[in-house]
């Protein structure tokens, strides 16, 4: 009777559970909004990294400064999704890098002091591999897809880079750019940012 009882209880307790609905998720911030775009850009580096960074939008045109979403503290910039692209890519990148980045948007030579390091846990897609300044894949041609990554760049990337692949592979890393002065290196890197 006992044993009955216990599976008949058990059996109920499912039951109702089953009953009860579901508990919807919080409400987050709505897509587009600042507080959706800071969320957003730092869920592309490490909690660590992410949290103190300083958070810019993507600027109105080539010519204009990027807005501040939120002030950082730890040296480090992160920008949400960039809309232009179809994949979700926000990244975040160190003071050095930010050099890096700056130089490529004026398509001037990067002048570096020292390795630069971004994090884009989120993975992207890119219009080519070896086009620093296409924007867009060529008519009939996708878009490629990048898994979670992080980007090195070095001072002098021609000797920093020599003997590592210039093509994609399956699960190291490679020279994105190879033969320009945007040069660096695709790390792969495993999964989203855990928060």
């Amino acid at each position: 009777m006992r044993r009955m009882l216990a599976v008949l209880v058990c059996g109920l307790a499912l039951a109702c559970k089953k009953e009860q609905p579901a508990a919807a998720p919080p409400p987050g911030p709505a897509p587009g909004t600042p507080e959706w775009k800071i969320a957003n850009a730092r869920s592309a580096a490490p909690f660590d990294v992410a949290s103190g960074a300083t958070v810019l939008d993507w600027p109105a045109s080539d010519t204009a400064q990027p807005p501040q979403l939120a002030a950082g503290t730890n040296g480090w910039t992160c920008f949400p999704n960039e809309p232009s692209t179809p994949a979700n890519d926000p990244f975040c990148a160190d003071e050095e890098m930010m050099k890096f980045v700056d130089a490529l948007m004026k398509h001037q030579p990067p002048r570096l002091a020292a390795m630069g390091v971004a994090y884009a846990l989120q993975g992207g897609q890119g219009a080519s591999d070896t086009d620093p300044f296409k924007m867009t894949p060529d008519s009939g041609q996708p878009w490629i897809d990048t898994p979670p990554y992080l980007v090195i760049v070095m001072p002098n990337p021609r000797a920093a880079f020599a003997g590592l692949p210039t093509t994609r592979t399956a699960s190291g890393p490679w020279v994105m750019y190879a033969g320009t002065p945007y040069a660096h290196l695709m790390v792969p890197a495993s999964g989203p940012a855990q928060r």
